[in-house]
C-alpha cells in the first residue's frame, strides 16, 4: 500500500503507512526505505536550477569577482547608484519563464530545523552507523538523499558518501561522486565540487552532471567555462534538451536574447512539451511587440495544464495588445481568481480601463492595487494623472508627492510633477523638479 502511494507521488499518505509500520517494527529496512524515498521526493529541490546571486550570498563568500570584467566573460554587471531601479515597468508581464515545484536555492537555518524535527526522529541522524548502511547501496542511497534534501544535513551526508567510496566497488559508481559534489556545493566548496563531477563525467557520461558542473562554473563567476562544458555534452548527446535550456539559461543571464532564444527553440524540437522554453519564448515575442505570436504559446502552455494567475495575467495582456479588449477583461477576471497578492493584476486592469475611456473604472482599479500594495508608485502616478483629468490639482499634486517619496528613482512623478508646476506658473518649483 505505501509502494503504491509512492508511486501515484501520494507523499503524505505513504509516509503515514511507513510510520505506523515503524511503530510495531522499528527496525523494518523496508519501511525506512519506502519512508526515506518519500520524504526525499516530496522535498526535492531542482539541483541543476542555476541560482540567482543575492546581495547577502556574495557579502559571505570568500571569491572576488573583478569591479569591471572584460565583456562576455562574466555575469556580473557594474550598477549605477543614480540609475539603480529606473525602469520602466508598466504594465510588465509576470514572467511565467521557470515553473518548478521549489526553487533551487537553500532554504534557511530556521526552515531546515523544524524540518528535521517535525519528520526526521524516526531516524537517529547523530549516532547513525554508516559502516551498516556502506554495504546495502539501495538502503544507502534512500538514506543519502533524505540528508541532503529532507534534513539538510550535509555534513553527514558527506560522512555516508566518504564510507561508502572506501569500497573499491563503488569507486567507479557515478552516482556517490555526483552526490560528493552536491554536498560540497552546498557546503561552498566549489572546486572540490567541481573535481568530482569531473570525475563522475568520466565514469558515466551523465546529463545531470554536465549540467551541475556548468552550476559549478557559473557559481564561480566563469559563464564562457559553463558554455564549453554543456557545448561538450550537446555533442555527446545530441538529444538531450535539458543540456540546451541550460545553455540557454546562461546566454540568458549574460543578455544575449538572440542566442538564448535560438537555444529555447531547439530545445522544442527535441522536446516539444518543454515548459519553461514556451513560456521564455512567449514573454520575448511580447516584449519585441508581437503580443499575437506570444498568445499562441500562451495558450499552448494552457493545454498543457500550466494554470495559474501569471499564465491568465499575461493572456490578458496579449489580449489587450491585440486589441481584444473584451477578452482581456475576462482573462484579468480569471487571474484575480487565483492570486493571492493582485496588486498587478488590477494594476493592468486600471491600463485597461483607460483604453476603453472608463477612467471610473481606472479610477477604482489603481485604488485597490494602492490598497494591496502601498509601495506601488506607477499607481499613485497614474490616479495622479486621472485626477487631473478631474481638474482635482491638490490631490494630483499630492500624489505626485507621494509617488516620488515611495520611489525616488521613478522619473514619470517628477516629469509630471514639474510639467503640472510649470502649467500652475511655478516655474522656480517645475525647474528644480526637473533638476532632481
Amino acid at each position: 500500500m505505501a509502494l503504491m502511494h509512492f508511486r501515484r507521488r501520494e507523499h503524505d499518505q505513504c509516509t503515514a503507512i511507513c510510520t505506523e509500520i515503524l511503530r510495531t517494527q522499528p527496525k523494518s529496512q523496508a519501511a525506512i526505505f519506502v519512508k526515506c524515498r518519500a520524504l526525499s521526493s516530496k522535498t526535492w529541490i531542482d539541483d541543476t536550477e542555476l541560482e540567482r546571486t543575492g546581495d547577502t550570498d556574495l557579502m559571505s563568500e570568500d571569491i572576488a569577482v573583478s569591479v569591471m570584467p572584460r565583456p562576455g566573460t562574466s555575469i556580473a554587471h557594474p550598477t549605477s547608484s543614480s540609475m539603480s531601479g529606473v525602469v520602466n515597468q508598466y504594465v510588465r508581464p509576470v514572467s511565467v519563464c521557470r515553473i518548478t515545484s521549489q526553487s533551487g536555492v537553500s532554504p534557511t537555518l530556521q526552515n531546515v530545523t523544524m524540518a528535521a524535527t517535525s519528520e526526521g526522529s524516526y531516524l537517529d541522524i547523530t549516532n547513525l552507523e554508516f559502516l551498516e548502511f556502506a554495504h546495502q547501496t539501495a538502503m544507502a542511497k534512500a538514506i543519502c538523499d533524505y540528508l541532503i534534501y529532507f534534513v539538510r544535513n550535509i555534513k553527514q551526508a558527506l560522512r555516508l558518501c566518504e564510507e561508502v567510496l572506501k569500497k573499491k566497488t563503488s569507486l567507479e559508481d557515478w552516482w556517490w561522486k555526483c552526490r560528493f559534489a552536491k554536498c560540497y556545493y552546498r557546503l561552498g566548496l566549489y572546486r572540490d565540487a567541481e573535481y568530482q563531477l569531473i570525475c563522475s563525467l568520466q565514469n558515466q557520461n551523465m546529463a545531470l552532471n554536465v549540467l551541475g558542473l556548468s552550476k559549478v562554473y557559473m557559481r564561480l563567476d566563469q559563464p564562457n567555462t559553463a558554455l564549453k562544458v554543456l557545448q561538450k555534452g550537446i555533442e555527446k548527446m545530441p538529444e538531450e534538451s535539458h543540456l540546451k535550456i541550460g545553455v540557454a539559461r546562461i546566454y540568458e543571464m549574460m543578455y544575449a536574447t538572440c542566442r538564448s532564444l535560438l537555444f529555447y527553440k531547439n530545445a522544442l524540437v527535441l522536446d516539444a512539451s518543454n515548459i519553461e522554453a514556451l513560456a521564455c519564448l512567449a514573454a520575448n515575442y511580447f516584449y519585441e511587440h508581437q503580443p499575437e505570436l506570444s498568445l499562441r504559446y500562451y495558450r499552448r502552455l494552457l493545454q498543457m495544464g500550466v494554470s495559474g494567475p501569471e499564465i491568465w495575467n499575461n493572456i490578458g495582456l496579449c489580449c489587450f495588445y491585440s486589441s481584444q479588449l473584451d477578452m482581456a477583461l475576462d482573462c484579468f477576471d480569471r487571474s484575480l481568481r487565483f492570486a493571492d497578492d493582485a496588486a498587478d493584476v488590477w494594476y493592468n486592469i486600471g491600463h485597461l480601463g483607460i483604453s476603453m475611456g472608463d477612467f471610473h473604472m481606472a479610477h477604482q482599479s489603481f485604488k485597490i492595487a494602492l490598497s494591496l500594495n502601498q509601495s506601488n508608485a506607477e499607481a499613485l502616478c497614474n490616479l495622479g494623472v486621472l485626477s487631473l483629468y478631474a481638474r482635482n490639482i491638490k490631490i494630483a499634486r499630492s500624489y505626485f508627492i507621494s509617488a516620488k517619496e515611495v520611489a525616488p528613482t521613478l522619473f514619470q512623478p517628477h516629469y509630471n510633477g514639474a510639467l503640472l508646476a510649470y502649467k500652475l506658473g511655478n516655474l522656480q518649483d517645475s525647474f528644480a523638479m526637473v533638476r532632481s
